[in-house]
């Protein structure tokens, strides 16, 4: 009896000494695993308008506050956990959980730094600006690769919101610039499908080839598209490997290289400048890491448009070369007898590397891999890591989710371990702009080189079929218009 007293006496002290033990010990976060991690800047700009969208062929319409831009995220797989942070304050931005080709938006303010958090890997895309989505402009629309659902620019299966396509009302096909553009790296059939499955092709290219279209993306209110398909989210698979993009006017992309990273000696992009205004061409960047000789060439003949031989003085003085193209619809190869980058953009007003169009570029470097970029404004640079970084010659350490910005120029960045890039070009004013984000496993991936592509001699054949497509879907899409305004 006298030890149940004993007991019953010393329990409130055992209790309170647990409570504080506890208290000392961090609780587990509920935060997913950083597994997947997707860094961004947004640019402050114009608004973005009202906006229309078509989802599981239902016409859905919303207008986003003054003074954001939208981010999409789409699920590669069921049960993904995401969260989005501003790195600055720390505080969590938004949360939600996504299934495979479920898709979210979300408004990130101007002027934020922040990262997404995802369990597994998503498709992150970023747009901003007043002109990025109307129908009827011109000079909208946002050039990016897609990223495959496993890493990397190459592969046999996507998942993603396609990026908004130039002039999607399409009246005339010579003003269109399209936000599906698939290049073959070998001979495959290949399946693009919507959420709903109603829209559902298949189609098949040689080594070489390539097709495009325009896809549902979003207009703005009331807008009319010749977009093809009844959602905007698609799941594409091939039997071979592909590189999948949006080739709208206005680009501003630093090229992935076809072995995979940014550095390399094998790149594929399209550039589409074809508005004839003075001061306004295709042009790419090119920059040397070693010395060798640089060829651009058309995709389809293997005609040389421009080589370029590269010094041990080019290197050592991190020259670039400034590649204009002039006006027209390029579909390019660019190779190399040493390592190299590569940006592709276009000018307005005047055809110089000062006279970039509004957009932005996200690109990375891999642990221990110098790279080297020009922008025309400004660039962010992102740590993934705790790491030793040399910006410039200049050494200095980094933490994880810290940043730091340079100026406009060429650069030189080299870390122990991945760093994420955004290149930053205003332009006009930011009227229009946007970019797939990344995460390191998209700059970890790696592929064999392929020389066929650069062969003459082999057929390049570009089917017409999906473009019977996109007429049957715009007949659709303006029929479902006017049945709800009926």
């Amino acid at each position: 009896m006298k030890r149940s007293r004993a007991l019953n006496a010393l329990f409130p002290a055992v209790f309170l000494l647990v409570l504080l033990i506890s208290s000392l010990v961090p609780l587990s976060s509920s935060q997913p695993k950083e597994v997947h991690v997707y860094y961004g800047y947004v640019p402050p700009s114009t608004d973005l308008p009202a906006l229309d969208e078509m989802v599981m062929g239902n016409l859905v319409n919303f207008t986003p506050p003054p003074g954001v831009a939208l981010l999409d995220i789409t699920g590669f797989e069921d049960g993904t956990k995401i969260e989005i942070y501003d790195i600055v304050t720390g505080l969590m931005i938004n949360a939600t959980v996504l299934n495979a080709r479920e898709k979210k938006y979300f408004y990130i303010p101007y002027g934020t730094y922040f990262k997404v958090v995802s369990t597994k890997r998503v498709g992150v895309l970023l747009t901003g600006g007043w002109g990025a989505y109307d129908s009827g402009w011109w000079f909208s629309g946002v050039a990016t690769f897609y990223p495959t659902i496993e890493g990397g620019f190459r592969g046999k299966h996507y998942i993603f919101m396609p990026a908004p396509p130039t002039h999607q009302y399409l009246y005339t096909r010579e003003m269109g610039h399209y936000n599906f553009f698939i290049y073959a790296l070998e001979d495959v059939q290949w399946r693009l499908k919507d959420r709903t499955g109603k829209f559902d092709t298949t189609q098949s290219l040689k080594r070489g080839g390539f097709d495009y279209t325009i896809i549902q993306s979003r207009v703005n209110h009331m807008g009319v598209t010749s977009a093809a398909g009844y959602d905007s989210v698609f799941e594409l698979e091939t039997t071979g490997e592909v590189m999948v993009c949006s080739a709208a006017i206005g680009a501003l992309i630093q090229v992935p290289a076809l072995t995979g990273g940014f550095v390399g000696r094998q790149f594929w992009v399209p550039n589409h400048e074809n508005w004839k205004e003075e001061g306004r061409a295709a042009v790419l960047i090119i920059i040397p890491l070693e010395p060798g000789e640089a060829e651009v060439l058309r995709a389809d003949t293997r005609d040389v448009l421009a080589r370029r031989e590269f010094t041990a003085d080019d290197v050592a003085r991190m020259n670039y070369w400034f590649v204009n193209l002039g006006s027209g619809r390029f579909n390019l190869l660019i190779k190399s007898t040493g390592d190299i980058t590569v940006l592709a953009a276009q000018t307005w007003q005047q055809v110089s590397e000062d006279h970039i169009t509004d957009g932005i570029a996200v690109f990375g470097s891999r642990p221990n891999q110098e790279v080297r970029f020009f922008t025309p404004s400004s660039a962010v640079i992102f740590s993934t890591e705790d790491q030793e970084v040399v910006i410039d010659g200049m050494l200095r350490k980094m933490k994880r989710d810290e940043f730091t910005t340079v100026g406009s120029g060429v650069h030189s960045v080299k870390g122990t371990g991945h760093l994420i890039i955004q290149i930053i070009s205003p332009g006009s004013g930011f009227q229009k702009w946007g970019h797939y984000l990344i995460e390191t496993a998209d700059v970890d991936a790696s592929y064999p080189e392929v020389p066929e592509l650069f062969e003459k001699g082999i057929p390049i054949i570009m089917y017409a079929g999906v473009a019977a497509i996109v007429i049957v879907a715009a007949i659709a899409v303006l029929f479902l218009r006017r049945r709800k305004k009926a």
